[in-house]
């Protein structure tokens, strides 16, 4: 009996330091996350304030995936992989915020609107920009009648 309770013992430390000691994604281990919000410092409401993510997760030894997300009705989800030469780290993850007019100070006519994602692979640089604005985008230009 009592080397069934030292084992199950044993096993509850394991199965605790396994869930406490590294945070895990449904895509592997979260290894980078950062929040932004565009419209925070504009909106009087809390309801109406917009945050912009980027995560990104080792899937496996030598594979990152960089995801991104939003609260905003009019973003489309956007997540592809990187190969890497081994296991990264935070520090080997980057993101400059810019407007959509590319300016790194945004204004309450020009918010912050891309992400500009450098993930350093081990062999180089991997750098993709992501947009949280498609969607907004793609319905002004379905709206706009076209030139003649």
């Amino acid at each position: 009996m009592r080397k069934l309770v030292s084992i199950l013992a044993a096993l509850c430390l394991v199965c605790a330091f396994t869930l406490l000691g590294c945070e895990a994604t449904s895509a592997g281990t979260a290894i980078f996350e950062e929040t932004v919000s565009p419209n925070e410092k504009y909106v009087s409401s809390e309801e109406d304030v917009v945050y912009y993510t980027v995560k990104v997760a080792q899937t496996g030894p030598n594979t990152a995936e960089v995801s991104s997300e939003s609260n905003s009705g009019f973003f489309e989800p956007v997540s592809y992989e990187v190969t890497c030469d081994g296991e990264l780290s935070a520090d080997d993850v980057s993101v400059e915020w810019t407007t959509l007019m590319g300016n790194p100070e945004p204004s309450e006519d020009d918010q912050i609107a891309v992400a500009v994602v450098s993930v350093n692979t081990g062999s180089g640089t991997d750098e993709r920009k992501i947009s949280f604005v498609t969607g907004a985008l793609e319905m002004v230009a379905k709206a706009t009648p076209a030139s003649r």
